[in-house]
């Protein structure tokens, strides 16, 4: 990626929008330049159900990033969340060669098997509506040999490959995409929000050992397993931070604004851990009266509702994945991730060594002081993953120029004539 170049990483969430501008410095560092937030209204579990008011509060975000950057926001990347969202693991095979010889493998081939699986998922009953938004290797077989992660220039009669494949509805990434555009930018690529955290939450040792990944966001929560490095499952639960303030408000009979405020600063996902006889004040709702209440009352409804929402995830996993190959432990992110005790409770209903999952800023330069928050995990990681897939791009098509005969040839003859000149 050349230096200069702009990058605008975009978490669009339930409860918030997160936007960065970031650039490439002369140390091949991203450098942030601007940072912006806003209430996300108009989306309801990831899925736009306003889009006026979406585009309006993803403006607002953009606005106040561009005003710290000093520079308009380019190259639009964003990530998704939301139930609409599923993901398989599949096969996709190809003869390499009809002859008595093995063929050498290419690119070509590693991308039409690739290809090949998804159309054999696109084929499937009920997933006609739905868009491929990440088809990712996870590893390859060429013949009867298993386990290859790069089959590149090797030599064999079939390649097999082991695809993860991530898709979303057609018409919840349209109604999103649109959002970006009618606020007057173009949208680069889409990523799902998981994958997309996994960058900035997990070294590289994780992603060997075998890790889990649980994004709570305000709408979902979004499950993933990364072992050999490379992704194994996925899934959206469909609850997260918001059931909690919901639960809240409903229980103390107070706005969502206050359930809020107390789920976060006051409250506790082990009940037991709060004495019996502690008392908080609680804001009664349009100038009605304030009120006591026990704190382990509000804490024991925040305690079933992360229960739910972590044994549905353990439940999950445990239907489709080995969580035995977890080696390297439990990671939470997202923003109800920081809720007092989480970590605790996590622990002890999947018996796992657990953290809180805070993005990684080594890569970064400037003022990246915010960004040491959970909640910005996401958005910290769809950098990385542009950063990375820009620079690839960059690097093939320099390849690309140094392996062209033609290209060679030429550059050859105007050598050879400058000793003339």
């Amino acid at each position: 990626m050349k230096v200069g170049n702009i990058i605008t990483a975009i978490d669009i969430g339930t409860t918030k929008i997160c936007v960065i501008i970031a650039q490439k410095n002369e140390d091949s560092l991203l450098e942030v330049r601007g940072i912006g937030t806003s209430k996300s209204d108009g989306l309801f579990n990831g899925v736009v159900v306003d889009i006026m008011k979406s585009s309006k509060s993803i403006h607002e975000a953009i606005h106040e990033a561009e005003l710290m950057a000093d520079l308009k926001a380019k190259n639009i990347y964003f990530g998704i969340a939301g139930d609409h969202i599923k993901s398989q693991n599949t096969l996709g095979r190809i003869s390499l060669t009809s002859g008595t010889h093995p063929c050498e493998i290419t690119q070509v081939h590693i991308d039409d098997a690739i290809t090949n699986s998804k159309n054999n998922v696109k084929l499937q009953q009920g997933n006609e509506r739905l868009e491929i938004i990440h088809a990712i290797p996870q590893y390859f077989k060429i013949d009867d040999m298993k386990g290859i992660m790069n089959p590149l220039n090797m030599s064999g009669f079939n390649l097999s490959v082991y695809v993860h494949i991530v898709m979303a509805d057609g018409n919840a990434l349209k109604n999103i995409a649109k959002c970006i555009e009618i606020t007057g930018y173009k949208v680069q690529k889409i990523f799902v929000e998981p994958i997309a955290s996994s960058n900035s939450v997990l070294n590289e040792v994780e992603r060997e050992l075998g890790s889990i990944i649980i994004d709570i966001g305000g709408g979902t929560t979004d499950i993933a397993v990364f072992y050999k490095n490379s992704i194994r499952f996925s899934a959206v639960l469909p609850l997260g931070g918001t059931n909690i303030t919901n639960d809240i408000a409903v229980g103390l009979h107070t706005s969502p604004q206050n359930s809020e405020e107390i789920k976060i600063n006051k409250g506790s996902t082990l009940a037991s851990s709060i004495p019996k006889d502690k008392y908080i004040e609680i804001e009664g709702i349009a100038g009605r009266s304030n009120k006591k209440k026990k704190l382990r009352y509000i804490s024991e409804i925040i305690e079933a509702r992360m229960r739910e929402i972590f044994e549905g995830s353990y439940n999950l996993l445990d239907d489709q994945y080995d969580l035995s190959s977890i080696t390297a432990g439990l990671t939470l992110t997202g923003g109800a991730s920081l809720l007092k005790g989480s970590e605790k409770l996590a622990e002890k209903i999947f018996n796992m060594s657990t953290k809180i999952g805070y993005p990684y800023l080594n890569n970064l330069a400037g003022p990246t002081e915010r960004l040491e928050n959970p909640k910005f995990a996401t958005a910290v990681g769809i950098l990385y993953q542009a950063f990375k897939e820009q620079s690839e791009k960059e690097s093939k098509i320099i390849n690309y120029k140094t392996a062209d005969p033609i290209m060679n040839f030429f550059k050859k003859v105007s050598e050879f004539f400058k000793d003339f000149v």
